[in-house]
């Protein structure tokens, strides 16, 4: 449904000039940017918001100060609009201590939570997820606040754009799209791009979204616009979508030439310039808007001055913020929550289900978000019960929309839940990489620690007997190439309780591998505070002779192998590693130090594997002691095939571990 106004905001001499000053600061602030920029003096990219300040200042006029944003690479504008000061925003995008990030968001991707600025993103349409899970947040914790997500056109043609207002509307979240539309995703003209009138066209389809479009060059009209959209999604009402038309008088970046788009047109848009229209519309006389120039003009010069006067940081602070931070103290789980008794001999499926069911009932911050997670209990069938048990709100089950779900994932732990999300495969994991590799693993770095991202993601990996290449492939050698992402890959019950309660427990992404075939093993149930720490390997069996490195699926044929070379008078040592980012570095050196010798095995293929950055990583701590060279075992260098034969010629075997481990024992 469209909206009108449910009221005006007030006119006032004094309100008309605070907003004067502050799109004359955004523009002040921009155009010192771009010269300090083509001086030279400062480096990098950077996006402009010339021309479009009306929108983030009409809508800021109408936000709280709890009320959350989430902010575009062209972004700026939304950050000053919400309280940022000009030396601080101004250090940031010059790499400065001083910035609110040090440096390390730079113009694209700084955040103040202490504003209530939740990130600007580099990602065209990566920050609509983020920002409909803050607004899950805040309606599970009942805050009262509501958040505002700011995009381009372009972005209103990614799939997160439809995608996440499906979720917003289904699940009535309290949030904002503020869309300004400039006419251009980046050179491309709306026109080109978009089958549609208009933008609020698309969004009025989703039942529940309330929508307006207003003449975004108009401060007022914009404030008219979204106070009682805001207001509406304060008190529960659902979500809406606000269209501003606007235009940018910059180019895209600093070395956009504007070849796209005619003078002419430039010239007419100029002519509705946000700041004339307010000063020739309310009354701001010259001498007003001079003393108001002067007023801005003293702020940015101080702002320049210690900006540029601040130390940029070192080495020490480029890797700052990876650490993982230390487990969290969590409440007491009650025994009369425990369904299933510790000692009690479990499967893998029931085990982990028991332990997303103590954590539910422990901690009411903990949600599960995923596909079919009700009556059907997920793909395993591992959540079974679980809806019933603790309800919708907190099971909540999702559409098919991997990236988005595992977005609004991310944002509802920066927004203070501990988000539990699951694919139904971890093949489906490719759509959703962008969620996971540029926002879960990289917000807290960026921020400089100021947010934290207490998500998990539970994905079941590996084959299973003809599910063919897209429903069998393990792809956690992909997560441990990226900084900031733990992944973990239990293949014990004892081990996927530990670790799947602190990973749910820490305040960091966690990617946790749960194979397949090892749904049916069974083992005790542990006690209630059983926890895995995340970089801990397991001696599934000592040994002098050799040892063979291994994790998940690949540990059974780790102990077979092992038994058969019992056999043969060798004593193997079986290292189970269970954590692979980050992995336990100092149990490898010790154990190939004791036994001289070392066969890495693994069931996904071994081009880029787990295994070559394993083996890679100790060789010069252990290579004067070793008595072999070491060796890896893995599946064959290509797709999982349909055909249950053939998916087993081409995966590792017993056979294939034994002849890799006995001319090491044997010939050295």
């Amino acid at each position: 449904m469209t909206t009108s106004p449910a009221r005006d905001l007030p006119r006032s001499a004094a309100r008309t000039r605070a907003l004067y000053r502050e799109m004359l600061r955004i523009r002040r602030f921009e155009e010192t940017l771009y010269r300090l920029v083509s001086e030279g003096r400062i480096g990098g990219t950077t996006h402009l918001c010339i021309g479009q300040e009306a929108v983030p200042v009409g809508v800021s006029a109408c936000l709280a100060a709890e009320d959350l944003v989430v902010s575009t690479h062209r972004g700026h504008g939304h950050l000053l609009a919400k309280g940022a000061r000009l030396d601080r925003a101004l250090a940031e995008i010059a790499g400065r201590e001083l910035g609110y990030c040090a440096g390390k968001g730079g113009s694209q991707h700084v955040a103040v939570p202490a504003l209530g600025h939740l990130g600007s993103n580099g990602i065209t349409g990566g920050g609509l997820p983020i920002a409909a899970g803050l607004a899950l947040a805040q309606r599970l914790r009942g805050t009262g606040r509501c958040a505002v997500a700011y995009l381009g056109d372009g972005a209103a043609d990614t799939g997160n754009f439809h995608e996440t207002l499906n979720l917003a509307a289904l699940w009535r979240l309290p949030v904002v799209f503020v869309l300004e539309n400039n006419g251009y995703a980046m050179s491309t003209p709306v026109e080109r791009s978009s089958a549609c009138a208009a933008f609020v066209d698309w969004a009025d389809r989703y039942t529940g979204m309330a929508t307006a479009r207003v003449d975004g060059n108009d401060v007022y009209a914009v404030a008219d616009a979204a106070a009682p959209l805001l207001e509406r999604a304060r008190r529960g009402d659902g979500p809406a979508l606000l269209e501003c038309l606007t235009y940018r008088q910059s180019g895209h970046s600093k070395s956009d030439p504007r070849v796209y788009r005619s003078r002419d047109e430039e010239n007419a848009w100029r002519a509705r310039d946000p700041l004339d229209r307010l000063a020739t519309g309310h009354g701001l006389d010259a001498a007003a808007v001079a003393e108001l120039g002067a007023d801005v003009e003293r702020e940015l010069d101080a702002a320049i001055a210690a900006a540029l006067a601040s130390p940029p940081g070192g080495r020490e602070l480029a890797i700052a913020d990876l650490d993982v931070p230390a487990l969290p103290r969590a409440p007491a789980v009650p025994r009369r929550t425990a369904a299933v008794a510790p000692g009690t001999e479990v499967s893998l499926i029931e085990a982990l289900r028991e332990t997303l069911h103590q954590e539910l009932a422990a901690d009411d911050t903990v949600v599960l978000i995923g596909e079919d997670l009700g009556c059907y209990g997920g793909a395993f069938g591992v959540t079974r019960g679980l809806e019933e048990a603790f309800g919708r709100e907190r099971v909540r089950e999702t559409p098919i929309c991997e990236n988005s779900f595992t977005g609004l994932g991310v944002g509802a732990a920066v927004g203070g839940l501990r988000p539990v999300v699951e694919l139904m495969f971890g093949d489906f994991v490719t759509c959703c990489m962008d969620a996971l590799v540029n926002h879960a693993a990289k917000l807290r770095y960026m921020y400089r620690g100021q947010v934290t991202v207490p998500f998990t993601l539970r994905m079941p990996v590996g084959r299973r007997k003809g599910y063919g290449a897209t429903h069998s492939q393990s792809l956690e050698a992909w997560f441990v190439h990226v900084p900031g992402l733990q992944v973990v890959f239990p293949a014990t019950v004892a081990d996927a309780v530990g670790l799947l309660r602190t990973a749910i427990r820490t305040d960091a992404p966690v990617i946790f591998c749960e194979h397949k075939l090892l749904y049916p093993v069974r083992g005790a149930m542990p006690e209630l505070d059983h926890l895995v720490p995340l970089g801990s390997a397991r001696v599934d069996r000592p040994g002098r002779d050799l040892t063979l490195i291994t994790y998940g699926n690949a540990l059974s044929l780790c102990r077979a192998a092992a038994d058969h070379l019992a056999g043969r008078g060798h004593d193997v040592e079986i290292l189970d590693l269970r954590s692979l980012a980050p992995y336990d570095r100092d149990a490898c050196v010790a154990s190939l130090r004791r036994t001289g010798r070392g066969v890495f095995v693994q069931e996904t293929n071994d081009v880029g594997g787990v295994c070559d950055r394993v083996l890679a990583d100790v060789l010069p701590d252990v290579f004067g002691r070793l008595r072999a060279p070491l060796r890896k075992v893995g599946a064959a260098h290509a797709p999982v095939p349909s055909s249950p034969e053939l998916e087993e010629a081409m995966m590792p075997g017993v056979r294939d571990v034994v002849r890799a481990a006995l001319p090491l024992l044997e010939e050295y």
